[in-house]
């Protein structure tokens, strides 16, 4: 019974013994006192002591071990076809590196060479998620208001016209003359607006970007010493760089909704990750500015569209046809890009995520033929017809 603490819920944990016999009339509080203090003291079962951290998937501050991939479901052969798919589609030359992560193991990895093995890969774009776990970090305690006016709060003047705060920002619906939420744009070189969230940050906490990040993020999550960011403190639409495997960690951390093995609190609570994951809307607008796009992080709202959903209308801007992910994938899919095809792929349905890095022109369709590939890894999950995709419609670039 002690080895299965860990399966609490399920009521047959803890009213059968593992020779057979039941617990059946001893009181539950006495039944629950009991598991608490075995898990405490150290059970086998999975959890993390107390005092010791919270019980999050993944490797902690160690370095991913390669895994079996049959002990959480997967098919060898299914997920070598996924590979083959990334490396060998044209659209995505040239691809450095694919791994997948289940259930918080590393269960697949591949290289094109030896020489991308433990090579930091520019992140590009995807630093600007980054920059969304830093205000998501400062948000969760208390250092931080994202909808507090960015210029009567902390003193940065405002990059438009008329007053912001730093969830606008980040949703990037700034590009209407007449208020945040009328229309969007993608600020990709940091120019726009995003080049104010790093200040409104050391105005909140007191505490420079690169000290939060190599404290509270770096250190914990055993990031390699090929990762660096050096422009932390003033520039978050690019810079970051690392090893395939410390972007795996990155989407790790988003996939766990902020909580980490060996870490007493959340780096990041779920509630902001879940908001990050989200698209925003914004009065008056009923209409959201861009129904792919949450904070700093982009989203599969409508699987093989580039419109939204009943539940988030719009339409989805920089959502060209060869990034559309094929329909069937799930919704609750996001995305950690940067150009060039830097990817994290992140499905929390499945507790599943992806990384790939390389060089490929084409980054739209990088994030196409990731969906494909993991069509290919659960067939029969994805419905890849492409009659079923209304191509004739207007596209949104």
């Amino acid at each position: 019974w002690l080895e299965h603490c860990r399966h609490f819920r399920d009521s047959s944990c803890l009213m059968t013994t593992p020779n057979g016999s039941h617990l059946a009339l001893v009181p539950w509080p006495v039944v629950w006192v009991a598991f608490l203090l075995t898990c405490a003291e150290g059970g086998s079962s999975g959890l993390r002591n107390v005092g010791s951290g919270i019980a999050a998937e993944g490797p902690g501050a160690a370095e991913w071990v390669l895994e079996e991939s049959s002990k959480f479901g997967l098919n060898e052969k299914q997920l070598q076809q996924a590979a083959e798919h990334v490396f060998r589609s044209p659209e995505a030359a040239e691809r450095d590196c694919f791994l997948v992560v289940k259930n918080g193991s590393l269960v697949y990895e591949a290289y094109s060479t030896e020489l991308y093995d433990d090579f930091a890969h520019e992140g590009n774009s995807m630093t600007k998620t980054l920059g969304a776990l830093l205000m998501g970090w400062a948000q969760s305690r208390g250092l931080l208001d994202i909808d507090a006016d960015i210029t009567k709060t902390y003193g940065v003047l405002s990059p438009r016209l008329y007053p912001v705060t730093s969830r606008q920002i980040m949703s990037q619906a700034l590009k209407g003359d007449a208020g945040p939420g009328e229309a969007w744009a993608y600020d990709a070189g940091g120019t726009f607006w995003l080049h104010t969230l790093p200040e409104v940050f050391l105005k909140a906490t007191g505490r420079r970007p690169s000290d939060v990040w190599d404290k509270e993020f770096a250190k914990p999550l055993g990031l390699s010493d090929k990762f660096s960011w050096p422009s932390v403190d003033f520039y978050w639409a690019a810079g970051s760089e690392g090893t395939c495997r410390d972007y795996a960690k990155l989407g790790q951390l988003m996939l766990n909704k902020g909580q980490w093995r060996g870490m007493e609190h959340p780096i990041v609570d779920a509630k902001f990750i879940a908001e990050m994951t989200t698209p925003q809307k914004f009065a008056p607008y009923h209409d959201y500015a861009n129904p792919c796009y949450g904070l700093l992080t982009w989203l599969n709202t409508n699987p093989g569209s580039d419109r939204g959903s009943p539940r988030f209308p719009g339409v989805c801007q920089m959502w060209p046809v060869q990034t559309w992910l094929p329909a069937g994938t799930p919704s609750d899919l996001y995305l950690v890009s940067g150009v060039l095809g830097q990817d994290i792929l992140v499905v929390p349905s499945m507790d599943l995520l992806m990384v790939t890095m390389g060089s490929s022109a084409d980054d739209y369709s990088v994030q196409r033929i990731l969906g494909e590939s993991l069509c290919m890894m659960f067939p029969g999950s994805c419905e890849t017809d492409e009659s079923k995709v209304d191509s004739d419609r207007p596209l949104s670039i």
